[in-house]
């Protein structure tokens, strides 16, 4: 009679995950600190535009984005025009 023997990579695969060990209240405590004290030295390294930027930048936008309007708009128009004439198919 023969006996099946599992391979190491298939006993491992069948083995119950470990579970972690729950953090205790104190650590979980010392980890948001040191999560708020990391972002306030992220966030302090920030260089933010002046004043004069940020309204030369939000024109820029603008701008471009009211010429692409019209550039599609004229598109669509001529699409729409072209689809009547070919009787909408």
């Amino acid at each position: 009679m023969t006996t099946k023997t599992q391979s190491p990579a298939r006993a491992a695969s069948k083995a119950k995950p470990q579970e972690r060990p729950a953090k205790s209240k104190s650590g979980r405590l010392v980890a948001l600190r040191r999560l708020i004290a990391d972002l306030r030295s992220e966030w302090r390294k920030i260089t933010w535009p002046d004043r004069e930027t940020t309204r030369k930048l939000t024109l820029l936008v603008i701008g471009l984005a009211t010429v692409l309007g019209l550039i599609l708009g004229a598109v669509d128009a001529i699409f729409v025009r072209l689809w009547n004439l070919l009787g909408g198919l």
